[in-house]
């Protein structure tokens, strides 16, 4: 990983060819290191890629907004707001992934990419956001710290290996 200049966050409207290999290296990076993104560190890269084509298509489409944060033509960071298609809900969305290069964490990246995510969402007139992680890694407090409120838990929802299950955590917020 090179020690470049980081830019962003940045929205993309037109995503790149090459979005979903970015997204794809990005997500297994921060999978591999144990984030919090929905894959286990041993799930194979290519169900990562079948991931991050759904969020290129879905951003394509105009269903999904994608923030990213890059350095030396590499994607170091993401984040993907998803409104809420229902005519009750379309005031609402969620904050579906927001993860950032491990070797850029505790950097300040991650909350300009949330900062964007919230931009963007009062934009578009979004007034309530929502988000699910899990729990483990004091990711409640991080949320918490940034006015997200926790509103219930499936316990063992989530189930890293053998032994390891995590509950899953639902947050909101206004925007």
């Amino acid at each position: 990983m090179s020690s470049g200049f980081v830019t962003g966050p940045h929205r993309v409207d037109q995503p790149h060819p090459d979005l979903v290999d970015g997204l794809t290296d990005l997500w297994g990076r921060v999978s591999v290191a144990g984030g919090a993104v929905g894959f286990r560190p041993s799930d194979p890269l290519e169900k990562v890629r079948e991931a991050a084509a759904k969020v290129v298509d879905d951003v394509s489409q105009r269903r999904a907004f994608l923030i990213t944060v890059g350095r030396d033509r590499e994607l170091v960071g993401a984040a993907v707001l998803t409104p809420q298609s229902l005519p009750a809900r379309a005031h609402t969305g969620e904050l579906s992934w927001l993860m950032v290069d491990p070797d850029l964490q505790g950097t300040g990246w991650g909350r300009q990419l949330h900062d964007a995510v919230l931009a963007q969402a009062q934009a578009v007139g979004l007034t309530q956001l929502e988000l699910i992680t899990r729990s483990g890694q004091d990711l409640e407090r991080y949320y918490e710290a940034l006015g997200w409120v926790e509103r219930g838990r499936w316990p063992g929802a989530v189930r890293l290996d053998d032994g390891d299950t995590r509950d899953e955590v639902w947050l909101t917020r206004d925007t």
